[in-house]
């Protein structure tokens, strides 16, 4: 056997840590299923407006069934609080300690408390596929009027779109009232494009949770189960 590696091979991306995901553990009985607005007011009493206003909020991960049980259905529904559930906040470095120091503080959501518990740092993927549960958009816009706008401000980032795919629509509940959104798929990006998604996101209302990506198992196989 002959075996010479290639004298001019890319080095292998590395992921920078200047923003990362801290996930906490939590503690608690139940939740609201829609739960993104009093979490928001909770953090923003426990942290200061400055650094909501940098944050992302992935929100409280809540199962949809399991053994047997179903969800209930409504956005005043309330779901047990599973002993796996935690809280992910995407954060920037210098912003890493103060919001670590949430650990074993208790947020109040309305009629509901949660104790935060111990935190991990999580970093960003580079995987090819990303996905957003919510990205704000209007209640009127057609869904390829969104996801043109989608790759228009993904072109600001550097990011040729190849392929992506609208979901589910839904909302979210504010003091102000309810803010529409979609759900959002974007495929082929390379390991530095990746990583700068999930840095920057798209649209607004991050402390809601809302365009905020994460890694996903692919575009391929939703498009097959939508097919």
């Amino acid at each position: 056997m002959y075996w010479r590696d290639p004298e001019n091979r890319e080095p292998e991306y590395q992921v920078p840590d200047d923003v990362v995901d801290l996930v906490f553990r939590l503690r608690g009985t139940s939740i609201d299923i829609d739960h993104a607005y009093p979490l928001s007011r909770a953090l923003r009493e426990l942290l200061g407006a400055e650094i909501c206003a940098r944050i992302g909020v992935h929100g409280i991960r809540l199962a949809g069934s399991g053994n047997g049980w179903q969800a209930p259905a409504g956005a005043d529904a309330e779901i047990p609080l599973a002993r796996r559930a935690r809280l992910a906040i995407r954060v920037r470095r210098e912003d890493c300690e103060a919001v670590a120091e949430m650990s074993n503080r208790r947020l109040d959501l309305g009629v509901q408390s949660i104790e935060i518990g111990e935190c991990t740092v999580r970093k960003l993927s580079i995987l090819d596929t990303l996905h957003a549960r919510a990205v704000c958009c209007r209640p009127e816009q057609a869904e390829a009027d969104f996801l043109r706008e989608a790759a228009a401000e993904l072109e600001t980032m550097g990011i040729a779109v190849t392929r992506m795919l609208c979901g589910m629509s839904g909302s979210v509940r504010t003091a102000d009232g309810e803010l529409f959104t979609r759900a959002l798929l974007v495929a082929d990006l390379l390991p530095a494009q990746s990583v700068t998604l999930q840095q920057r996101g798209i649209g607004g209302q991050r402390l809601l949770g809302c365009g905020l990506f994460v890694p996903h198992k692919g575009i391929d196989a939703v498009h097959e189960s939508r097919a």
